[in-house]
């Protein structure tokens, strides 16, 4: 009798294997699915390789048994000549390359050899020469057994070529992984050939197939945790592949804008949840719409969808869905409102290069309508400022890297003097490539890549040095207005970056007054309040810009040491309405009262500077007095308009 127990080994590493698989959720998508294939297939393998031993031992065997085993060993060579086919399937799939499996190329070399093993196989039930079962002998091989081997040597060569050919789309332990197979394969089969006895191929096999579950499958790297769907580094992999490949696809990108504000109301295990939910229905629907796609999920609510279907209808796919999207949040709170926006993005035709799509998929909504649900990239692409929003990464790494991060300044018209006493600092960058990029575009995206603290620096490094080579006080200004990010002012050692460069630059402190926005309030905490209060008793102060939109109460205006309330233009725009009127005259009352300057932003017309007057307002900022300037510029500008007044 052959030793059995590596055998045995093996099913209990298959065993493994597969539950793995299956606790972990890592049964979606092509390649998981020819993965647990390939297990289940081993599997059954490694236990006809056991039962066989048990049929055909002790001698002589029983008729029955003589049956019993010429079926045990048909059925595992064809199984297991069968797994070297679908283990290069196994490859296309996980390096999305299966586009191959339906060239006439491929289909040939694979099918070609199996052919050939089925008919060999066919014909020893009339010849015996692969093998035989009799009840005195047991188990013999014959000589056409070779002829096995051999197309297990065919499928280990396409397969090891293919590997290696392969090795551009993954990373070198992913790589080294999946052509371990292949080389503990040849290891095996020449061990039982020259040892009979050692049954050890399917062992070596099992030992292969966990390490390509523990270094390519890896559920942590490929599946979300928290609501079970493929993670987003599992897309930005398949994507890469893809795109090397120069295949044709589509993807659609689903985007919950309001995210956070859901999670908040419903909670993080009712949200996560809901995402589930959200990606079992959309497969659902693509199901029921007969396409083939694959979904995949980013934090904190965003779902990916690729499919290389290129004539799938996607649109009538996402109508069908986004009914469900409405209808499950409101099962789950009727007061939750789901605002859901999507982009169809056809590849190569829309885009053809990974960065971009990955930059689409982030900043499509930028780009769109605020009144539209569903984009198409075609129509984005149109936009002026397309070219900007998708490369705005690599603009703000540029900017950094470069020094094209630049400060204009706006002069503030004070209205009792008639004249410019303090400036806002506001950044540009000013790109080789695309040119002037504006602080509404550049700011918001610096913040969600995380660039926002270092760009801040940057800004307050050149006003600081601003201010120190010119003599405001000689050019008839009192301080220059820099804005503080949420980022910056949650900073523990905000106040100490601050005092460093004070003393750096010997810049006063009441040439400073820093801007915090309306919005920041909302951010309201210890650390941000503390950077606030410390820098006030240094000397600087402190104006709230933006005030109208949304966030602002008066007992936090009060509590905060806040010199001056910069009014937003929303609300300067609407002051020509009985309603705006009102709403501005007794906003400036009122902040007078608690003892506050008022600026005026975003005045534009003379009828606008006069109404700003006959309400009694401090200051006024706009384009009726100037445009933000370059350095120099600015200096020229406020210089000539002192000296005439």
């Amino acid at each position: 009798m052959k030793n059995i127990y590596f055998d045995i080994c093996a099913i209990a590493l298959f065993a493994l294997t597969l539950w793995l698989c299956y606790s972990k959720r890592l049964v979606k998508g092509r390649a998981a699915r020819f993965f647990v294939l390939f297990c289940v297939i081993s599997l059954i393998c490694a236990i006809l390789d056991v039962w066989m031993e048990f049929t055909v031992n002790p001698l002589p065997i029983t008729s029955e048994d003589v049956v019993l085993g010429t079926i045990i060993s048909f059925t595992y060579k064809l199984l297991r000549n069968g797994c070297s086919a679908l283990y290069i399937f196994y490859l296309f799939a996980i390096t999305k390359t299966d586009f191959r499996a339906r060239q006439v190329k491929w289909i040939i070399a694979l099918s070609v050899p199996y052919a050939v093993l089925v008919i060999t196989l066919l014909q020893n039930f009339f010849t015996h020469n692969v093998f035989i079962v009799t009840q005195e002998t047991g188990y013999s091989r014959g000589p056409a057994l070779y002829i096995l081997y051999l197309i297990m040597l065919v499928y280990w060569l396409i397969g090891t070529g293919y590997c290696i050919y392969c090795k551009r789309y993954l990373a070198y332990r992913k790589w080294l992984a999946l052509l371990s197979i292949y080389i503990l394969t040849i290891i095996s089969v020449l061990i039982q050939l020259l040892q009979e006895s050692l049954m050890v191929e399917m062992f070596c096999t099992a030992i292969g197939l966990l390490m390509i579950l523990a270094l390519v499958m890896r559920p942590e790297e490929t599946i979300d945790s928290t609501v079970k769907l493929s993670s987003y580094e599992a897309y930005v992999n398949d994507l890469r592949n893809i795109t090397m490949t120069r295949q044709h696809f589509q993807i659609v990108v689903l985007n919950t804008i309001n995210a956070v504000e859901v999670r908040t109301l419903i909670g993080d295990d009712k949200f996560n949840k809901y995402i589930s939910f959200l990606g079992t229905e959309m497969e659902k629907v693509c199901a029921e719409k007969h396409i083939d796609a694959e979904l995949f999920f980013e934090r904190p609510a965003s779902l990916y969808l690729i499919t290389r279907d290129v004539n799938a209808d996607l649109r009538d796919m996402l109508v069908a869905f986004q009914k469900i999207v409405k209808k499950s949040i409101h099962d789950i709170n009727k007061s939750v409102q789901v605002d859901a926006k999507a982009c169809i993005i056809r590849c190569p035709e829309d885009v053809d290069s990974f960065d971009e799509i990955i930059n689409l998929g982030h900043q499509f909504i930028r780009l769109g309508a605020e009144d539209e649900d569903l984009y198409m990239a075609s129509d984005l692409k149109k936009s002026a400022d397309y070219d900007i929003t998708i490369h705005i990464e690599e603009i703000l790494h540029r900017a950094i890297a470069e020094g094209t991060l630049e400060m204009y300044y706006q002069p503030i018209y004070d209205v009792k003097t008639g004249r410019f006493r303090s400036a806002e600092a506001l950044a540009r960058i000013k790109d080789p490539i695309y040119g002037l990029v504006y602080p509404g575009v550049f700011i918001p995206a610096a913040e969600v890549s995380g660039l926002i603290l270092i760009m801040g620096g940057v800004i307050l490094e050149q006003v600081f040095k601003f201010i120190s080579d010119y003599d405001l006080e000689k050019m008839g200004l009192s301080y220059i207005e820099i804005n503080l990010s949420i980022a910056q002012c949650l900073q523990r050692d905000m106040s100490n970056n601050i005092k460093r460069l004070q003393k750096k630059y010997n810049v006063s402190p009441h040439q400073i007054n820093f801007e915090i926005t309306e919005s920041l309030l909302g951010h309201l905490n210890t650390t941000l309040e503390k950077n606030v209060r410390d820098l006030f008793s240094m000397g600087f102060s402190f104006s709230l810009d933006d005030y109208g939109i949304g966030y602002s109460n008066i007992q936090r205006i009060r509590l905060l040491p806040l010199n001056i309330v910069k009014i937003d233009k929303s609300l300067v725009d609407d002051m020509f309405t009985d309603e705006g009127k009102a709403i501005i005259k007794n906003t400036v009352h009122m902040m007078q009262d608690i003892n506050k300057k008022m600026v005026m932003e975003g005045v534009e017309t003379a009828e606008a500077v006069d109404m700003c007057k006959e309400m009694s307002c401090d200051y006024i900022q706009g384009y009726y007095y100037s445009h933000p300037l370059p350095e120099q510029e600015f200096v020229d500008f406020i210089n000539q308009w002192n000296e005439k007044k």
